[in-house]
């Protein structure tokens, strides 16, 4: 894509479009992607048409527009990353201290605790990849822009 141009990528196609159909479509200005999107809604009440600028998929979608009878798709979003991962972590590991304060002597502390350690630890390294990724390709955008 050109700067200047976005893309409307759209969700919960029926298999047949999803097959032959496009997944997304390219305009050259915002105003007509919006149009673009909300002509595709009120054709597919079922659809999600999501427009994104020349820097793609970084960060949320400039304009997110949902027929009547969208559903929705199941995704983890970074708050719940951060909340939950920070309450499965820090709750493992205060378990795991109150244990360890005790000689280890109740066990089921430290047992709980380092189950919950493990995937608390996996959505926060997540979401800190997510962020230095997202961080380092609007920089790279920047630098590629102004040469």
């Amino acid at each position: 894509m050109s700067p200047g141009e976005y893309a409307v990528h759209y969700s919960s196609f029926d298999k047949v479009a999803q097959e032959t159909g496009p997944s997304c479509t390219i305009l050259g200005s915002l105003k007509g992607a919006e149009e673009y999107a909300k002509t595709q809604v009120i054709l597919n009440p079922e659809l999600r048409c999501r427009i994104y600028d020349d820097r793609g998929f970084v960060g949320s979608p400039i304009l997110e527009v949902c027929g009547k009878q969208y559903e929705g798709e199941s995704e983890i979003s970074p708050r719940f990353r951060r909340w939950f991962g920070s309450l499965l972590f820090f709750g493992g590991l205060a378990l795991v201290i109150v244990d360890w304060s005790s000689d280890f002597t109740l066990t089921w502390p430290a047992t709980i605790g380092t189950r919950m350690l493990i995937p608390g630890l996996i959505l926060l390294v997540t979401e800190v990849a997510l962020i230095l990724h997202a961080k380092r390709k609007h920089i790279h955008d920047e630098v590629r822009k102004s040469v």
